[in-house]
Formats: structure tokens, sequence, C-alpha cells
């Protein structure tokens, strides 16, 4: 999928046989009036346009401006083998710039049972919601390169702090870190997840509020449940961008810890990046075409798991 600007002369893509081929063409005008049209008696509205006899390049420029302008939704026009389309979309509610990484040594203070669980739980919401680990990124490569080398970079370090920076790294590398992130892709800590979630009794504030999280969170990975990822749109899409946007697979992942200088190092590796791109925020979208039989419409699941996501964190990263 490319998104394209309306207001272009001759759009050109690739094709496989023919090399480029023009997408500003009457067949694919009349595509994009016939979805535009369709979709502006199902919400009820005059589409505000009339085709001239100009060439297909001027008609388009005009139908987009006219959607854009009838309808609430953002609107984007993109190409899918060789056809335009409009997609509609509007943005969840969700925080810019964020970090939901998902740390798992909280889980080493618990009680061995508890522990099974909350590690059951965190090893399925992976899962479903298709997140990788930190060490699976780019972020991670610099950052452990930067520790290995800590005395390169640093000329004033000390050999206590190049060697505990080195022995961290070597932990991420093939360690006990390393053994740790890894588990969470293999088998099962248990079997009967919310049977257990059932049995375990507590008296511990602590523990029961990790519990009652753990129970909250349960319908984020039931079977009807969508996965994050799923919201994933990058309405601002280049081919070849100076600098990528940063994705939802960056934003939420799973780390050992986030307190220690690993991930500190990786945090300011995304802090940088902020600073010369965007951030993919959650978004809804909606191709048009002559066959679209409903309006657009959004849930807030993405909301909601933002929220529960920021509970969860912020109790497991905090002396659990």
């Amino acid at each position: 999928m490319r998104r394209i600007l309306p207001v272009a002369p001759d759009y050109y893509t690739e094709n496989d046989q023919d090399g480029k081929i023009n997408l500003t063409t009457k067949e694919n005008f009349e595509y994009l009036y016939r979805s535009a049209r369709k979709y502006a008696g199902l919400a009820g509205v005059e589409l505000p346009f009339h085709k001239t006899k100009e060439n297909p390049r001027i008609n388009i420029i005009n139908l987009y401006k006219a959607v854009d302008a009838i309808f609430p939704e953002h609107v984007n026009m993109e190409t899918r083998g060789g056809r335009l389309y409009f997609c509609i979309y509007r943005f969840h509610d969700w925080p810019d710039y964020k970090l939901f990484w998902i740390p798992l040594d909280f889980t080493e203070k618990l009680p061995e049972k508890l522990k099974r669980i909350a590690l059951e739980f965190v090893r399925r919401f992976a899962l479903h919601h298709g997140i990788q680990d930190v060490t699976e990124t780019a972020y991670y490569e610099m950052a452990v390169d930067y520790m290995e080398g800590y005395g390169s970079y640093n000329e004033e370090a000390t050999a206590g702090e190049i060697r505990r920076n080195a022995n961290l790294a070597k932990t991420y590398e093939k360690g006990r870190v390393y053994h740790i992130l890894k588990r969470m892709g293999k088998r099962k800590f248990c079997i009967d997840l919310e049977g257990e979630i059932q049995k375990y009794h507590t008296k511990k504030n602590r523990e029961l509020e990790l519990l009652k999280l753990i129970a909250e969170g349960m319908e984020f990975i039931s079977s009807d449940s969508p996965g994050i990822m799923q919201y994933y749109y990058d309405w601002a899409y280049e081919e070849s961008p100076d600098y990528n946007p940063l994705g939802l697979d960056v934003q939420i992942m799973l780390t050992y810890s986030i307190n220690d200088e690993m991930t500190s190092e990786m945090e300011s590796y995304f802090n940088s990046d902020c600073q010369e791109s965007y951030a993919i925020t959650p978004v809804t979208a909606l191709y048009l075409t002559p066959e679209t039989d409903r309006l657009f419409t959004m849930d807030d699941f993405p909301e909601r798991l933002c929220k529960w996501l920021d509970r969860f964190i912020r109790l497991v990263s905090n002396n659990l």
C-alpha cells in the first residue's frame, strides 16, 4: 500500500511486468468516484462534485477535495495493485512517544505459583498481540555494542563501570536475561491459567493487586479480542523516508527490566528517534470501494488496553 499526494502530477508506480504504470487514469478515477458516491449515499450526504472534461488527474484532485470536505474522518488516497483507493481513518486516543515496555524481573520476587501465573499471562499477552522482546530491535544492537565497548566510548570510565556494563551485556547476549526472554516464546508455564488464578489465595495487598490486574487483563487475550497490531496504520507513509516512524512494535515490547542500564540506553535511542520522526499510534481505517456496505465505526479497544497497560506496568515496576 502506498499513500500518494492528491495534488501531484500524473502518478506512476512500479509494475513487475511493464515497468512504470500511470495511476491517474480514467479507470482509476471512475473507481474512486463510484467508491465515494457509494459511501456518500450510505452517509446520507450529497457528494459535492461534478465531473468535468478535464483530464483524469484534475478530476481525481477535485474528487479528493470533495471527499475530504464532507466526511469527518481523515482521508488518504492510496494505491494497491495498480488501483487507487480512498482510505478514511481516525486516530485512537493514545499517548505519543510513550513506551509500554513490560518487564519480567518482577516475577523473580513472587512465590512460585504466582510467578508461573504472571509469566504465563505475559507469555499469552505477548503472543496474542504479536509483541516482540527488546533484543529483537536495532535499539538493542546499538545498546549492547555500547555496553560491551563502554570503555572505548567513555574515556573516564572506571574499571568497575567497564566490568559492570560488560557483564550486563553478557547476560543479555547469552546469560540469564537471554534465557528468560527467549523462554517467553516457548512452552506454557501453566496449562489452566484461569483456574490457577481462581485457586491462588493470598493476603498480601500487592499480590492481590497483581491478581486483579491479571484477571482484568484476560479480556485482552480472549479469543474474540483484537490484537493491538491490527490498529497499525502509517497515515503519513513514505516509500523511502529519511527516518522510519516509530511503530507500535517498538512502543510495546517485553523487556527484562525497565530500570537497568541496558534498557535506559535503548530508551535513549528511542527518544533520539522521536526528534527525527513520528510515532505510529493506533488507528482505525476503512478502505472505500464501490461495494462498501457499512459506515466507518471504531471501537475503544486501544484506549482500554492503554489504560490497563499503564496500570499493570506501574504496579510491576514499583517494588511489587
